[in-house]
């Protein structure tokens, strides 16, 4: 019986020494969304297009410099969430579809892209907007980035508000 946990130990410390001896580190970093409201409707009129445009302020040099991994290769989406905060018991039920893009607001050879999409948003309080695809970001955040986020559907009854948060990989 003592041969099981001692070949439990052999493997954690053959996995964690092959996870240090890989070349590609990556780790997560996160930006906050700051709070947004949507203006309440009664008679339910047509969402606004835009929902959101904030800047990325994701100092990734700093990020990489207080982990001692050396530079960044490259940055993937990894998630976007929101979460309504008031009213009370408001869901994202009001939002048909949301997709997610990104633009350079400092080289303008960058082209805006798409990086994450819902469609059908589901009527809960939190929902998660999955990457479209392996954008590499790191060259947006780096010159400069605005994240912006436009959806489809009606306005909610009354005025919504929400937060998020923005998940990117740092790719070593």
């Amino acid at each position: 019986m003592r041969s099981v946990p001692t070949a439990r130990l052999v493997l954690a410390a053959v996995v964690s020494t092959g996870s240090l001896g890989c070349s590609l580190v990556s780790f997560d970093v996160s930006q906050d969304i700051p709070e947004q409201t949507v203006p309440g409707s009664p008679l339910g009129a047509l969402l606004p297009a835009s929902l959101f445009a904030i800047p990325m302020n994701i100092d990734i040099q700093s990020e990489t410099a207080a982990r001692g991994t050396g530079p960044a290769s490259s940055a993937t989406l990894k998630s976007v969430s929101l979460t309504i905060t008031s009213p009370s018991g408001a869901t994202f039920d009001f939002v048909d579809s949301i997709a997610i893009r990104v633009s350079s607001t400092g080289n303008t050879s960058l082209p805006e892209v798409e990086i994450a999409r819902l469609e059908p948003v589901p009527g809960t309080a939190t929902i998660v907007i999955p990457p479209t695809g392996s954008v590499d970001l790191l060259p947006y955040v780096e010159a400069g980035a605005t994240i912006t986020a436009t959806a489809s559907g009606h306005m909610p009854a009354s005025n919504t508000t929400y937060v998020g948060t923005v998940v990117l990989t740092i790719h070593v």
